[in-house]
This record gives C-alpha cells, sequence and structure tokens, in this order.
C-alpha cells in the first residue's frame, strides 16, 4: 500500500469497526467527504444506488457496464463493500446489492437541503477582521513547517500555540509524533529523532501528511473517551471528533466563534489551530477561527486534495548534471532536499546542491525509495519545468533507482547452521518447520543442510528435539 493509500480517509474509514462506522454514517460532513474521496466509478455507482430505495438485484447493477468494462465494475463495487457502503443480500432468492441506510439517508439530506446548518450560518465577524488568501497561507505554512522542522531536526522546539488560545491546551506534538512512530526517544539521552517512517513523511504530500497526523489525534482523542466513558462512548466521540474536522474544510471558508462552539469541538478547534488548519481573529470582543487552506485539503477527500496539496508553487529545478536549485526562503523545505541532496551552497533565496551517491544512498539507508525521492522532486517542481517531460531528467531518476537496487543485492541475516541430522525423516521435517515459519534461508537436500534466521533457534531446537523423540532417534 502507498504511503497515499495507507494515510486517507478511505484507509481512515476501512480501518473502523461496524459500530464506529454507523455512528460515523449519521454525521453529515463525513458523508460528503467520504463520497468525494472515492474513485470516480465507484462514486457514480453510490449515488444510483443513493437515488433508488431497498436492495437492486445483483443482475441489473451487472447491466449497468458493457462487457468491457465488468471488472472496472466489480472494482467499484468491492471498494464500496470494503467500506460497507454496499452489502450483498438475497432478493427473492436471488442475490442483490443494498446501500447502508444511515449513509443513503445522510447523502440525500445533503444533496437536496445543503449541508449547513444553522450553527454555520450565524453571525460573521465584520469583512474588514477576515483575512486575505495570502495570511491564512502564511500562518498554515508557519505552524505546519514548525512541526516539520521540528521533526527534521532543524528546531530544537516545537511550533507555540497561537497567542489568541493561550487559556486552551495545546497539542503536545512531540507526543503526537512519537506515537505516531515519526520520531524515536533515546533512552540514554531522552531526545526524540526522526525514524524512518519519520523520513517518509517528510516527502509524501501534504494531504497524506495531514491524515497520518490527524489518525494518530483520533486514536488519541478515541483512547481518552474510552478510558473516561467506555468503548460506546469513544465510538460516539469519534465520529463527532471526525465530523467536526472535516466540517472545517466543507462550510466553503466560513469563520466560526470560539466560544459558541461545543466544549469538546473547543478543544478540538484550539488543537487544530495549532497545527495550522485554523486560524484564530480576535475581532468585536470574540476570537474567529477562520480555516485555512489546509483544512481544505484534509477534507478535499482523495483526489480533491491531492489537488489542493498540489496547489502549491513549485521550487525545484533538477538538472541532467545532477544539480538541483530550489528558490525557496523555507527552513523546512531546505532541511527535507538536505535528507538526499549535497547542499553547496545556501543563498537568501536560492538552495543549489547536488544528488550525489553518497546523499542518495544516505537517504535510501534511511528508509527512503528512490520512487519517493523522484516523486518530491516532481510534486515541487518549478514551473518553469513543471511543463516539461519528463519534469526529473530521465538519467537522473534512472541513476537513484540504480542506486536502490545496488544496496539491495546483497543482504545480511543472522543465522545458524543445521546439519548431520540423524536421517532423512528428521532433514524432512525441520526443514518444513523452518519453512511455515518464514526463517528458511538456505536448504541443500542432498548435503542435509539447512540455514535458519538466528532469531529462530530455540523454536527450531525445540521441533528437532520432538521429532527425535517422535522418530526414536
Amino acid at each position: 500500500m502507498s504511503s497515499h493509500q495507507a494515510n486517507s480517509l478511505v484507509a481512515f474509514v476501512t480501518g473502523l469497526t461496524g459500530g464506529q462506522l454507523e455512528q460515523l454514517f449519521v454525521q453529515p460532513y463525513c458523508v460528503v467527504a467520504i463520497l468525494r474521496s472515492l474513485q470516480p466509478l465507484s462514486r457514480h455507482v453510490l449515488l444510483r444506488f443513493t437515488a433508488t430505495s431497498g436492495s437492486i438485484s445483483a443482475a441489473l447493477v451487472s447491466s449497468w457496464a458493457r462487457a468491457e468494462g465488468d471488472s472496472k465494475l466489480g472494482a467499484a463495487l468491492a471498494e464500496l463493500q470494503k467500506l460497507h457502503l454496499l452489502a450483498q443480500v438475497a432478493q427473492g432468492g436471488q442475490a442483490a446489492w443494498a446501500v447502508n441506510a444511515s449513509f443513503q439517508a445522510q447523502l440525500r439530506h445533503a444533496i437536496c437541503s445543503g449541508l449547513l446548518t444553522e450553527q454555520d450560518s450565524g453571525a460573521l465577524p465584520p469583512a474588514a477582521a477576515l483575512p486575505s488568501a495570502a495570511e491564512l497561507n502564511a500562518y498554515a505554512r508557519q505552524q505546519w513547517d514548525g512541526l516539520l522542522l521540528y521533526l527534521v531536526g532543524g528546531s530544537s522546539q516545537p511550533p507555540g500555540p497561537p497567542p489568541e488560545l493561550r487559556g486552551a491546551a495545546p497539542v503536545d506534538i512531540p507526543s503526537l509524533l512519537a506515537r505516531a512512530g515519526l520520531m524515536l526517544k533515546d533512552e540514554y539521552t531522552l531526545t526524540q529523532s526522526i525514524s524512518q517512517s519519520g523520513f517518509q513523511f517528510l516527502l509524501a504530500d501534504l494531504y497524506s501528511q495531514l491524515w497520518s497526523a490527524v489518525r494518530q489525534y483520533l486514536a488519541d482523542l478515541q483512547a481518552a473517551a474510552g478510558e473516561a466513558g467506555g468503548a460506546g462512548t469513544a465510538g460516539a466521540d469519534l465520529a463527532v471528533a471526525v465530523n467536526f474536522l472535516l466540517r472545517l474544510g466543507l462550510q466553503a471558508g466560513r469563520p466560526m466563534c470560539y466560544s459558541r462552539l461545543a466544549e469538546s469541538e473547543r478543544v478540538i478547534a484550539a488543537h487544530m489551530a495549532h497545527l495550522g488548519l485554523l486560524m484564530p481573529l480576535p475581532a468585536g470582543g470574540e476570537v474567529w477561527l477562520h480555516p485555512t487552506r489546509m483544512a481544505a485539503v484534509l477534507a478535499g477527500g482523495g483526489r480533491a486534495g491531492e489537488a489542493a496539496a498540489a496547489a502549491e508553487d513549485g521550487f525545484v529545478i533538477v538538472e541532467s548534471n545532477f544539480r538541483v536549485y530550489a528558490y525557496t526562503t523555507s527552513a523546512v523545505q531546505a532541511a527535507i532536499l538536505r535528507v538526499f541532496v549535497r547542499c553547496d551552497a545556501l543563498l537568501p533565496n536560492l538552495f543549489v546542491g547536488t544528488i550525489t551517491r553518497d546523499s542518495a544512498v544516505a537517504a535510501l539507508e534511511a528508509g527512503i525509495t528512490a520512487d519517493q525521492i523522484v516523486g518530491f522532486l516532481r510534486q515541487h517542481a518549478h514551473p518553469r519545468v513543471a511543463a516539461k517531460t519528463p519534469i526529473v531528467p530521465a538519467v537522473v531518476a534512472d541513476q537513484v533507482r540504480l542506486w536502490q537496487q545496488e544496496l539491495r543485492r546483497l543482504r545480511s541475516n543472522a543465522a545458524t547452521l543445521y546439519g548431520r541430522f540423524e536421517g532423512p525423516a528428521l532433514y524432512a521435517s525441520a526443514a518444513e518447520h523452518a519453512q511455515r515459519l518464514g526463517a528458511l534461508l538456505y536448504r541443500d537436500d542432498e548435503r542435509q543442510v539447512l540455514a535458519v534466521q538466528s532469531a529462530f533457534h530455540d523454536a527450531m531446537r525445540v521441533h528437532i528435539k520432538t521429532q527425535k523423540a517422535a522418530l526414536g532417534l
């Protein structure tokens, strides 16, 4: 599974239990966001089911596609079934498909009546107090770049909470990153450093980064709710929290009054302001929270989220001589490039470097793949080269992949060699047991010799001893 697939709304919904899904499917913003995140054909099929009542026979559903499109229709139905949006049922003794009733009802209501509730359509701050798009983007990048800079080790402190919300508890960013597996703590120095998953996180697109952090945040929220009120309460609280997070990006950029939010929503809103999804605005004696572009990316759903994330201006130019020019003033972007690019010069608005074998291999050994490196360079390509084909010179992309293949030619494993078996039956039994354990590295049936991973030595020793007793050896 790719990084994006593993960190997305669809992946999050797929991992929920039946009870949690039922709680989620009655939340209007969740329903719309899930619909937006589906593949185009899956979305089309789901809308057909939403417009009908009751179940639809499997034969009729199959007739929706021509013979050459059967596999695509089957894949769409499988995706919807995996998300528990469709289920196979019996109708008059024949196979049929039925849509989830709760999801269908909420989606129908959203299509016919819209998403804005009475709470969403309340008073707004004065127009003069509203920030510009540039100010919203600057605040979002400031908070999120602060998190990335702390992750990559370019800053000793994570970003602080906004001063307008000092009374609210901030997000414990170091703990959040550690629980998400992005940072590791040294048991002796008690300091945190970036992990292999953290390096992959840095090169991922913004949509995947956001869902990676939000999934851990929701897991922590669910665990806290479960300790306080039991599993049922945790499921309901999770659904409300997810609905609120998706609402931030689906209510057309409408600011919300902090004091008018429910208590649980105020906690989440303060945390999202800390991460950069909301920008606090003091106006008229109140604190307003305006969604930023990051909130739209989070709720964009799949390709819509990717498109919003890709709206950033590109800044990287890669030449066929492996030189890299990055027109940026961001310390985060320069720190990320240093992961796999040797820095030759750093000017106030220009990073100049070279992709060398040493710099690329260091990144590859840290867990980053060649495709992630090339994908990052393509995603952040400068507008002058973004329209070219290929965006990254083929000689550079191919060489990075060749360096990766070099690292995979040889692999060392701690192994234990077994020989001098007291008969072919004992040897065959030991070889089959090692194969079942997934620990077999080498076998020579003629010489009756096995090489097994050392970690499984105890299990092999017990098995051989038991077999010897059973065979009377």
